[in-house]
């Protein structure tokens, strides 16, 4: 766990410093740590893809530490969305809906609140599939094939996706896996029988292991058996004790259902937990 929670923490902040320097600059772009500690994230998930534009507010940073710009500078720019996130407002003691948008090329990004959004006509919305979501679902079709007699599980599947975006920031590991599991309709009996294997490692041998997989020194398979098999599949739900985990094999989960989720480098999220970063959720099947 504790290996889990250090990466989340470095990637968290290289990537977001790598992040603020691939956002265009604005004349109205600043930085408020006011803003940014009046709100406390609530829950943050992926969502369906949406055109809206904007022509009122403002443009966010994650937690609205940083305006990107003014509405009213891009009211013609369509924006697509792929996750929303829930703030509440300390002073004002309510909470709100953000969603975190994308122009049509990728160049601009942020978070704008829902109610400053207008729905652009379906006739009008481009319907191109984002790069990412094809390579990394032919991707997590590998993974799946490494484990033999599973089945695909659309659930388990939706709940990896959702922690990968709920867990970008890598703040609270444990809330947030339990909130996606509760998020999507998992019993708390279904919950108990839910194992994730994860590729996040923050030792040292971790980053040696993803270093060579980048560099194309190992292949996915033997990057995956390395770095995520040899540590076991925990059973998060259940508590931190990670003391007694032992490797697990391909095999012994035949009859399972699986869900795999993944990121890649050409995910166009700006997501700050970085890549690689896969997640297998194993469920025994009924």
């Amino acid at each position: 766990m504790k290996k889990m929670m250090q990466l989340a923490t470095v990637l968290g902040i290289g990537a977001g410093i790598l992040g603020l320097s691939s956002v265009p600059a604005s004349a109205n772009s600043q930085y408020s740590a006011k803003r940014a500690n009046s709100v406390r994230l609530v829950w943050r998930t992926s969502m369906k893809r949406h055109a809206y534009t904007a022509t009122q507010g403002a443009r966010y940073s994650k937690h609205l530490g940083i305006r990107y710009s003014n509405n009213d500078v891009t009211p013609t720019v369509t924006w697509y969305t792929d996750t929303h996130e829930k703030l509440y407002k300390k002073y004002q003691g309510h909470s709100t809906i953000y969603y975190h948008v994308k122009s049509a090329d990728g160049t601009l990004q942020g978070w704008i609140w829902r109610g400053y959004l207008k729905p652009v006509p379906k006739s009008a919305a481009s319907k191109a599939t984002p790069a990412y979501v094809k390579t990394e679902a032919t991707q997590s079709q590998k993974i799946t094939n490494f484990f033999p007699g599973v089945k695909t599980d659309n659930r388990l599947t939706k709940l990896v996706q959702d922690f990968v975006v709920a867990n970008d920031d890598g703040e609270n590991y444990q809330e947030n896996w339990e909130f996606c599991v509760k998020n999507n309709g998992f019993s708390p009996k279904e919950a108990q029988q839910i194992h994730l294997i994860s590729s996040m490692d923050g030792s040292v041998g971790g980053e040696s292991l993803t270093n060579a997989y980048k560099a194309g020194r190992l292949t996915l398979k033997d990057y995956f058996s390395k770095i995520a098999m040899s540590e076991g599949a925990p059973i998060i739900s259940k508590g931190d004790d990670y003391s007694r985990l032992v490797p697990v094999t391909y095999t012994q989960f035949k009859g399972w259902h699986i869900g795999v989720a993944t990121v890649t480098p050409d995910d166009t999220r700006n997501l700050e937990i970085g890549y690689p970063i896969i997640y297998v959720a194993l469920m025994p099947g009924k």
